[in-house]
């Protein structure tokens, strides 16, 4: 990520405040893949990436219908991977 990239900065703030927002502070600690290695997954009705994960909980991002960068913690139990062909999403 350029540092001089406002549009990395600004997705890196997303991250940042998401991860303040964990629904369950004692979970553990935030574990991240790799980057490169984020699995294609599906949390509802959400198409996005995997990008950070405690033990109940998973970090999802993905860009909605207006094509706004968006990161959210959802349960462990509503993620689910598909691969890329399954995968219905919109370009990160």
């Amino acid at each position: 990520m350029n540092k001089f990239d406002e549009g990395g900065f600004g997705r890196m703030m997303t991250r940042l405040e998401a991860e303040k927002r964990h629904p369950k502070p004692d979970d553990g600690k935030i574990m991240e893949f790799t980057a490169g290695t984020e699995p294609l997954v599906r949390a509802g009705e959400v198409y996005g990436r995997a990008i950070r994960y405690t033990r109940t909980y998973g970090l999802v991002e993905w860009t909605d219908e207006q094509r706004n960068y968006q990161v959210e913690w959802f349960p462990a139990g509503q993620i689910k991977r598909v691969d890329k062909e399954s995968w219905r999403g919109r370009p990160l």
